[in-house]
């Protein structure tokens, strides 16, 4: 029951013709993304998405920051490897130019490499 609730109709269809516990992990690990070659195309597909991230003109840091996040933790999920200061980085050149002032004062007087990512980092004003 409980495996029913958690999947797709499609993939129970494959799961229950299963007759061992061995064949229905492969079968949803093949459903679910975690064979190689689907892997390797989910994280082409979310590099593209990190390198594509922008903060709209309306948007707010939070909001902004939230989508970087969630980006950041598929990414981590399928063994890429982020290191803090490359997120830093990315939050630092994806906001907007009425934010650039913070943005030189925060590179000027932080060293960026020791900085690590936490809810403080979104603590930027929402607005100049």
């Amino acid at each position: 029951m409980l495996i029913h609730q958690c999947v797709s109709a499609n993939i129970f269809q494959k799961i229950s013709k299963a007759s061992t516990v061995e064949e229905a992990w492969d079968i949803l690990s093949a459903g679910y993304g975690n064979s190689g070659k689907i892997k390797k195309v989910k994280i082409q597909s979310l590099r593209r998405q990190y390198e594509l991230l922008a903060m709209g003109e309306q948007e707010i840091v939070v909001d902004c920051f939230s989508r970087l996040q969630i980006l950041v933790n598929d990414m981590r999920n399928c063994d890429e490897s982020m290191e803090d200061s490359r997120i830093v980085e990315k939050v630092l050149r994806t906001l907007t130019s009425r934010f650039e002032h913070i943005v030189v004062a925060v590179e000027e007087s932080k060293d960026l490499e020791s900085m690590t990512v936490s809810r403080g980092i979104t603590k930027f004003p929402r607005s100049p």
